[in-house]
C-alpha cells in the first residue's frame, strides 16, 4: 500500500476518465448522419481489433520486458501478479483501484491515438464510420477499466455476484495463476483471441501444450548431439 501517494481519490481515477470516454461517445454519435449497413460493420470490426490488441500487448508486453516499455511489464507482472494472485484476487479496500485501473492519463493517451485514426476512417469511409470508431474504440477501453475492476471487487459483492462477471472472472483468475500467467487467457474483455490463438486454458489444453513443448526439446536436444 505504500506505493498508494497519499492525495489519491479512488472515485475521481474512476469518474474522470469514465466521464471522459462517456463525453467522447456521446459527441461521436451526435455527429452521425445517416449510417448506412456498411458503417455499422465499422463497430464489429473496430471491437475485433480491439480483442486482437488487448490480446498482444497483454502477452507481449506486460509478460516481457521491452526496451522502452519496461515501467509497463513491471507495473503489470512484477506489481499487479504479485499483489493479486490465483488465490487472493479480492481488493481489500478501494484505494487498491490504484493498483488495479490503468493510469488515469491513459485515456489521453487513447485520445491521441484514436483521433488521427478517426480521421483516417472518416476520409475512407465516410464521416459515419469514422464517428462509429471513434465511439466503439472509446467504449472498448471504459470496458476493460470496467470489466477488470470489477474481477478484483469481492465476489460476494452486487457486481462480483452478476453470472457473466463471475466467468469472464475465473478466466481472469486462472491468467493470474503465476504457473500459468505466461501462456494462457491474455483477453480481460471477451476471450476471442484466446479462442484464437488456442490460448484459453483448460486441463486439456495445457496437457497438449506441455506434450509439444516437451517433444521439440527432446528434439533440438537430438539435434545438438546429432
Amino acid at each position: 500500500m505504500g506505493t498508494i501517494p497519499g492525495w489519491y481519490s479512488p472515485v475521481l481515477h474512476l469518474a474522470v476518465p469514465t466521464v471522459v470516454v462517456l463525453g467522447v461517445m456521446a459527441g461521436a454519435l451526435s455527429r452521425l448522419g445517416s449510417p448506412g449497413l456498411l458503417d455499422w460493420l465499422t463497430v464489429p470490426l473496430t471491437l475485433t481489433g480491439a480483442f486482437a490488441f488487448e490480446w498482444r500487448v497483454h502477452k507481449s508486453v506486460l509478460h516481457r520486458r521491452t526496451r522502452g516499455l519496461d515501467l509497463l511489464y513491471e507495473r503489470h507482472e512484477l506489481a499487479h501478479h504479485v499483489i493479486y494472485t490465483y488465490d487472493d484476487m479480492t481488493m481489500r479496500s478501494r484505494r487498491e483501484w490504484w493498483l488495479v485501473l490503468m493510469p488515469a492519463y491513459a485515456v489521453v493517451l487513447v485520445a491521441l491515438v484514436d483521433i488521427p485514426l478517426t480521421f483516417g476512417v472518416g476520409l475512407v469511409f465516410g464521416r459515419d464510420a469514422g464517428c462509429l470508431y471513434l465511439a466503439t474504440s472509446m467504449f472498448f477501453f471504459l470496458t476493460y477499466e470496467w470489466l477488470h475492476l470489477a474481477y478484483h471487487l469481492p465476489q460476494d459483492s452486487f457486481v462480483g455476484r452478476i453470472g457473466l462477471v463471475g466467468r469472464l472472472r475465473e478466466l481472469h483468475r486462472r491468467h493470474h495463476d503465476p504457473r500459468l500467467m505466461k501462456r494462457w487467457n491474455f483477453n480481460v474483455t471477451i476471450p476471442a483471441f484466446d479462442v484464437v490463438h488456442r490460448t484459453l486454458w483448460s486441463p486439456e489444453r495445457e496437457a497438449r501444450d506441455d506434450a509439444r513443448r516437451a517433444e521439440r526439446r527432446r528434439r533440438r536436444e537430438a539435434e545438438a548431439h546429432g
